[in-house]
């Protein structure tokens, strides 16, 4: 079931709030794929950011009657697997990159793309962005995921992530900073 307009929305709200089950199925094939992506860009592995997503969705549905009418969806959705997702990485007491090779693993390194257009180009390309990314912290992670691959506006990560915006811009520049040496360093 695809959602449309907010209206289809709310409606579901409301079914799901009366304790109809079937509406959070459609909500979850809604906001799915795009919830996936964000917890994987925070907590590194699929497996991990499968374990935030049901996590989530379990306290979606223990809380859904504290969801207010004139707020979005989305955005509260998101703001529980976030907070989800930082719990995890609090038991672990440690963040990891992405990539758990070895620093000294031939394969790790980042290759030159010839030509863009190639296919076998954009997957290597996109590998090394990935094992890129997984040399950041999360909150690192978080924004630049937000920015660049969501392509939100500074003033909505700053919102979604209940954070200042000056916090943001920092956050920002510094994990931009730190993708430029690692660069730097693999490059050499």
């Amino acid at each position: 079931m695809a959602i449309g307009p907010a209206t289809d929305e709310m409606q579901l709200i409301l079914e799901l709030k009366q304790g109809k089950n079937p509406a959070a199925g459609a909500l979850m094939d809604h906001y799915g794929e795009s919830l996936m992506r964000y917890l994987v860009s925070i907590l590194g592995t699929r497996e991990a950011a499968e374990d935030a997503f049901q996590e989530s969705w379990v306290k979606v549905m223990e809380k859904i009657g504290s969801f207010r009418g004139d707020m979005n969806f989305g955005p509260w959705l998101f703001r529980i697997a976030r907070n989800t997702a930082y719990d995890s990485l609090r038991m672990r007491r440690r963040w990891w990159p992405l990539d758990r090779r070895s620093q000294n693993d031939p394969e790790r390194c980042v290759q030159d793309v010839a030509d863009p257009v190639d296919f076998g180009s954009q997957v290597v390309a996109r590998q090394s962005v990935r094992e890129l990314l997984g040399t950041l912290p999360p909150e690192f992670r978080e924004v630049l995921f937000l920015r660049f691959i969501q392509d939100r506006s500074y003033q909505e990560i700053s919102d979604f992530c209940h954070v200042p915006l000056g916090t943001i811009k920092s956050r920002l520049k510094r994990g931009l900073d730190h993708l430029a040496r690692n660069l730097a360093e693999e490059r050499r």
